[in-house]
């Protein structure tokens, strides 16, 4: 192709990359996956680059949030599929080439998830030239990383975190280092008793907010730590009696039985088992706004129950809390709202900030403000319920919902308020911190996608290099070379010595304990008596380990196969089996299981260590105890050895519902193709061992003596001051309440 033949701006490619490099791009097949922020910015690349054949997988679609930064949507595309709008805007900038009638440019657009197997396989990604990753989520990274490992096909890698980004290759027959070599960060994780008692952090306050807000407006109740009914209050009895008759065998032989019963029954709520005085209210609110039941709507009905599960939650609550000494050796102790605050700012008279003229979303409600903007969010959904049109609320937290990030915003405030956290949030910083969002940069995401079509081009440099000497691409030998030409590039926020903000390294050599590209053997403890094959197959091969169909085998006899081409009743009755057992010997101490996925070309050796006896190290006053571990079974297990074990990172919140491994490694990913998580919650046993607040030593009394006696509070906390210690101040970005360093867009 000569340089008058092309379009102004291939000439321009053209001069810069030779027209034998040109004619091989006009030519490629690209794969894209996602049209996010990092996205939008490559197919513009892509498009004007001259690539004229390409795909794009994306299951999202777009939202009013994604406009300030996704600059391929306009505001009429707000919920339509971002791959088909982001592929029409792209194949309109291609530049037009003479002669090409017949072969006109194609951006193919699949709006689906790429864990698909069905559609998204080895067959699939083989078809292309390259593959180009701009994800925000572990989960999609793995399955990409692995149908490109098996296909044999380059992958461009890249994500951003606010200003940092990077860059790298992933090819096999090149040996480099794949997206599984280096372990991923781990969430961060909050005690369900720092959420629910000691709130020391925003973030502890939103968690609880949230939690709040599926209790009142969930359709399973139950699904909230908040939630008490009488089989966890027996359940939180008998283990605070477990605990005090560990104490008594410890040094107190001498209190009576009476005495000893008395101690299990005056224990706060979550720790002796006495019911909270929010639950009734609060079921009676739900049923008056509709859920589960036919609502009602009397608008004063409604303004009374609010106000009475609000005084429960903010000012009943916390006083029997004090009374009951919970927080005699905080070093603050909560305040509680006053009751009659709460009932003149709940009045018909309040308006809600959100209703007001002039409102902002970084405007930081004052607590008056904030118990209105809940009011408000009830008569919301009671019209939403209730109404013409009656159906059921959200069934799970959306921080794009306007009425479910107006009650958090509103509810953590509150609770910031009781317990003398600050600074209060607006409802855009609440938002940022619900979300687990570090504010994407535009330009970063600009960077980062211009990094990775420079490594596309080094790409097919290679392999027209190759072509033209008649040698094979994929070949271990002989084959690509991409170590010379390709870099690992950093995008930084501060500049290095020499002033550099990029920095090119060379791509890293492959972990030799990798599972997924070296086919390394995995180790795994866990009690084989009373693991079930299901249990293994559900959190271990396919949370923890990422399979998608996996075959198990014990020796050469396989006890449970997975695919399209198999009965899933074949093996269902091995699936309740203990894997002690199994058919074939079962597993025991020391064996070793063949796990093969077909799917991903993958077959790894999990060699199994029988452990019954957990134990989890508590410390107190500078003093280490061990204490049986008392967790679900299913979360009692380590991976370890030859899969490499992530350190937590800071502050990283998580909504998962479940409890992390006891020493479980590997990734902590979202199970759906989405980023925004929440908080992830443990038991009250692995406080000390997350190294929660509730780890430390508290401090001495605030308020009241060390006898124990049980006074009323005598302060409360009113919603009209807005000066002091209480006063709402502007929210700042702080380091607690935001990612350090993760590779999500």
């Amino acid at each position: 192709m000569t340089d008058t033949s092309c379009a102004p701006i291939l000439r321009g490619v053209s001069a810069a990359l030779g027209p034998s490099l040109l004619s091989r791009t006009l030519s490629s097949r690209v794969l894209l996956v996602g049209s996010g922020g990092i996205g939008c910015e490559l197919l513009k690349n892509l498009a004007l680059s001259g690539f004229r054949d390409v795909e794009v997988i994306d299951l999202d679609t777009i939202d009013v949030s994604n406009l300030n930064r996704q600059f391929l949507f306009r505001s009429q595309h707000v919920g339509m599929a971002k791959c088909q709008v982001a592929s029409e805007a792209a194949l309109a900038m291609v530049p037009p080439l003479p002669g090409t009638e017949g072969t006109e440019a194609a951006y193919l657009p699949h709006h689906g998830n790429v864990c698909d197997n069905s559609k998204f396989n080895v067959p699939y990604v083989q078809k292309f030239d390259l593959v180009l990753n701009a994800l925000d989520n572990v989960a999609a990274r793995r399955r990409v990383n692995r149908l490109c490992l098996a296909a044999a096909v380059p992958l461009v890698e890249a994500g951003t975190a606010g200003y940092l980004g990077q860059v790298t290759v992933i090819d096999r027959p090149s040996g480099t280092e794949c997206y599984e070599c280096q372990s991923k960060p781990t969430q961060k994780v909050y005690p369900i008793c720092t959420i629910r008692s000691t709130p020391s952090q925003p973030v502890h306050c939103i968690v609880w907010a949230k939690e709040l807000y599926k209790l009142c407006f969930g359709p399973k109740v139950e699904d909230s730590m908040l939630f008490e009914d009488e089989e966890s209050l027996r359940a939180d009895r008998d283990a605070a009696a477990k605990e005090k008759e560990e104490a008594n065998e410890g040094g107190e032989e001498g209190k009576t039985d009476n005495e000893m019963a008395t101690d299990v029954s005056s224990a706060p709520n979550g720790e002796g088992g006495e019911g909270s005085t929010y639950m009734d209210a609060v079921g009676e609110l739900r049923s008056l706004l509709g859920i589960g039941s036919t609502g009602s709507e009397d608008e004063a009905a409604l303004r009374s129950k609010a106000q009475e599960a609000l005084t429960a939650l903010f000012a009943t609550e916390i006083d029997k809390q004090i009374g009951m000494d919970r927080y005699k050796t905080a070093e603050k102790v909560p305040v509680p709202i006053s009751s009659e605050d709460l009932v003149r700012c709940i009045d018909i008279d309040a308006i809600p900030p959100t209703a007001r003229e002039g409102y902002n979303p970084t405007d930081v409600w004052s607590p008056g403000e904030c118990a209105a903007e809940m009011a408000a969010c009830f008569l919301e959904v009671a019209a939403h319920t209730i109404g013409p049109d009656p159906s059921q609320p959200l069934p799970e937290f959306d921080k794009d919902d306007d009425v479910a990030m107006r009650f958090v915003a509103a509810a953590s405030n509150l609770r910031q308020c009781v317990f003398g956290i600050e600074p209060l949030q607006s409802l855009y910083d609440a938002k940022g911190i619900a979300g687990n969002i570090i504010p994407a940069i535009a330009t970063t995401n600009a960077i980062v996608a211009g990094l990775q079509v420079l490594q596309a081009f080094h790409i097919l440099k290679s392999k027209l290099g190759l072509e033209e000497a008649g040698k094979d691409a994929n070949s271990e030998e002989g084959g690509l070379k991409l170590k010379d030409s390709c870099r690992y590039t950093y995008c930084l926020r501060d500049k290095t010595r020499k002033g550099y903000l990029l920095q090119p390294t060379q791509l890293p050599e492959p972990n030799p304990n990798c599972f997924v590209c070296r086919n390394a053997t995995v180790s795994l403890s866990l009690n084989t008596q009373a693991w079930t094959l299901d249990m293994l197959l559900a959190r271990v091969l396919k949370k923890e380990l990422g399979f998608a169909e996996p075959t198990i085998m014990i020796g050469e006899d396989i006890v449970y196969e997975e695919g399209d081409d198999i009965d899933p009743g074949e093996y269902a009755a091995n699936k309740s089996k203990t894997l002690a057992g199994l058919p074939a010997g079962g597993v025991g101490h020391g064996a070793v299981i063949k796990v093969e996925d077909f799917t991903q070309d993958l077959e790894v050796e999990v060699a199994v260590s029988h452990q019954d006896t957990w134990t989890i190290v508590e410390e107190e006053g500078g003093k280490k105890t061990e204490k049986e571990d008392d967790r679900e079974e299913v979360e009692k297990f380590v991976i370890g050895g030859k899969k490499p074990v992530a350190a937590a990172a800071s502050d990283v919140p998580q909504d998962t519902g479940e409890v992390a491994g006891a020493g479980a490694a590997g990734d902590a990913q979202p199970e759906e193709e989405d980023s925004d998580s929440d908080i992830e919650v443990v038991e009250e046993a692995d406080a000390t061992k997350n190294g929660g607040e509730d780890a430390k030593p508290p401090a001495q009394p605030a308020n009241g003596g060390s006898n124990g006696s049980k006074l009323p509070p005598t302060k409360k906390r009113s919603l009209g001051d807005e000066s002091g210690e209480n006063a709402a101040k502007k929210a700042k970005t702080n380091g607690s309440d935001e990612v350090e360093v993760i590779e999500l867009d």
